[in-house]
């Protein structure tokens, strides 16, 4: 008996927390408002050809970023014509729930 009721309780409880989870943020929810946030970083790498700069930033908290080294595309590829490998970045990046994309770079 004191089995089951362990059982039940636990279960009463697992039940529980998930309903008090949070529903899925908007931000991640595919067709989601475009977020737009700044960033810095170094640049380690700019491909050109295919609009792309290898970042590696600090935390991003209005994207939930965590530091981190990413390749990002970027809106203008005439930003990158003077970007140089080592080179310390200010950057604007756009979040619309499935795809980063960078639209201003300085």
């Amino acid at each position: 008996m004191k089995k089951l009721l362990i059982v039940m309780l636990v279960a009463a409880f697992a039940g529980f927390a998930w309903l008090s989870l949070p529903s899925l943020d908007q931000a991640q929810m595919p067709g989601a408002r475009q977020q737009t946030a700044g960033g810095s970083g170094l640049v380690l790498g700019i491909d050109r050809e295919k609009g792309v700069v290898t970042i590696s930033h600090g935390p991003v908290p209005a994207l939930n970023m965590t530091p981190m080294t990413m390749g990002f595309p970027v809106k203008d590829r005439r930003q990158l014509s003077n970007l140089q490998p080592m080179q310390k970045v200010e950057f604007q990046l756009a979040y619309d729930g499935n795809d980063y994309l960078i639209i201003d770079i300085r």
